[in-house]
């Protein structure tokens, strides 16, 4: 019997298992035999988790049978980053000297997915420590974009595996980690939801660290209202409720002219100003003005920004002592945030905590800002693994734009632009504004997906 279960959203599987529509024995079983035929070499999934897949599933099948239930998404089968520690599983982080790192316990928003009935399909592949847009790996392998199939192309990172997972059918949803945009550039670069949580809204527990003061969790999925679930169950609430939301021409958005289109590709622009034009002519008050704290916080960050200083700190212990086995392209970024003295990290806080009021005062009056996720389109990986140079200008120009909202602390989510070319619109709101921004995202989903069209 043929099935679609690939194409569905986690909320609507979890409505099926729930119903006893679907077996979430025979789902899981679905997923991992699509990713053993898809994923052959092994650079999307850096390792399976079938037993306790099966154990999991098997449970929630019990639990439908009688009725009972834990969340929407129990039986759903969704795939981690290989950052997240899973018990008696090895958590690599993608680099080679971390390999056999086992822990002995689950990370804490993995044991609340997994309370919350979800299965657990495996580790999904990561740049190496989750340092890098691009979203190659020469250790485990880069997997491959998605959407963009003329030349092998970046998928995006450093949450690669975990965005390419979901749009190549092979998990419902995915949990990434966003540092400078690692949860957004892949999802924009393969037309998913990505969603970068408010800093300190989801528990780092069990989370192998970049930069302990930008880390976030967040899902890759197929719609806001799946990312909205899946934000609720990991932070051990009630998901927000996206119904009876404020229809899109009571939305005042603030579109930024400045920094966020600088040096971008042509067709993201088009397709990105096509968007809120479309948003625009369904009654949304879409204002274009200069948003002075981007300016100003990327002109504090051009020699090196908070990340990399302490991506550096982190992992000095290998960097410094086994830094050849690194992969030269994040080893450059690591030994950037080691030049960093203490005065130029002061400078950038100084800076965040100046700017940060000024950009939510901005941002008084508007529901959001709205602007390309990422400015370019996914590169080829030849243009980019053969020429360091031609990585690190192509890695600045993914992140640029995903990487203000996590130095500006706000919440974002990047949302799928409709038509054949891989862009994202970002909405972005102040931190703590999670849930609010999911109801606004939610509305512009819907009028994207219902709207003119977009190619």
């Amino acid at each position: 019997m043929q099935h679609n279960w690939d194409t569905m959203t986690a909320l609507e599987l979890g409505h099926k298992i729930a119903k006893n529509f679907i077996n979430p024995v025979e789902l899981t079983e679905y997923f991992l035999e699509r990713i053993k035929h898809h994923d052959r070499a092994g650079s999307i999934y850096v390792r399976h988790t079938r037993a306790r897949a099966f154990q999991e599933a098997e449970a929630a099948r019990q639990r439908a049978k009688a009725g009972m239930t834990r969340s929407r998404l129990d039986g759903v089968p969704i795939s981690w980053k290989d950052l997240y520690d899973t018990a008696n599983i090895p958590t690599e982080g993608g680099s080679p000297l971390l390999v056999g790192r086992t822990p002995t316990t689950d990370a804490l928003v993995l044991k609340r997915a997994t309370m919350a009935g979800l299965v657990c399909l495996g580790k999904t592949n990561t740049v190496q420590f989750a340092l890098g847009g691009i979203g190659s790996n020469p250790h485990t392998g880069t997997p491959p974009n998605a959407v963009m199939k003329d030349a092998p192309r970046a998928p995006g990172g450093s949450s690669c595996g975990a965005a390419v997972s979901v749009a190549s059918g092979l998990a419902a949803a995915a949990i990434g980690s966003d540092t400078g945009g690692s949860v957004r550039v892949p999802a924009a670069w393969n037309c998913l939801v990505g969603l970068k949580t408010s800093y300190g809204a989801l528990p780092l527990d069990g989370v192998l660290p970049l930069s302990p003061t930008l880390d976030t969790v967040g899902p890759l999925t197929k719609s806001v209202a799946d990312a909205a679930e899946i934000f609720g169950i990991l932070g051990a609430r009630i998901p927000v409720d996206l119904e009876g939301r404020n229809p899109v021409n009571r939305l005042r958005l603030l579109c930024p002219t400045n920094v966020v289109w600088d040096q971008a590709d042509p067709t993201v622009e088009s397709k990105t100003r096509k968007a809120l034009d479309a948003l625009d002519n369904l009654g949304a008050a879409v204002v274009h003005d200069t948003v002075q704290a981007f300016d100003e916080i990327t002109d504090a960050i051009k020699h090196g920004g908070i990340a990399t200083a302490e991506a550096y700190t982190t992992w000095r212990h290998l960097v410094d002592t086994k830094g050849s086995a690194i992969d030269p392209n994040v080893l450059a970024r690591f030994h950037q945030g080691r030049e960093m003295s203490a005065p130029d990290v002061e400078i950038v806080r100084a800076e965040v905590r100046k700017q940060a009021p000024a950009l939510y005062a901005k941002l008084a009056g508007f529901d959001a800002m709205v602007m390309p996720t990422v400015a370019i389109l996914p590169p080829t990986l030849e243009s980019v693994d053969r020429d360091p140079e031609a990585y690190r200008i192509a890695n600045m120009l993914a992140l640029r734009n995903t990487t203000l909202g996590n130095i500006l602390p706000c919440c974002a989510v990047t949302l799928p632009i409709p038509g054949d070319s891989p862009c994202g619109l970002m909405v972005m709101a102040p931190a703590g504004h999670d849930n609010r921004l999911l109801r606004i995202a939610a509305t512009i989903e819907k009028a994207l997906g219902s709207g003119p069209d977009l190619t």
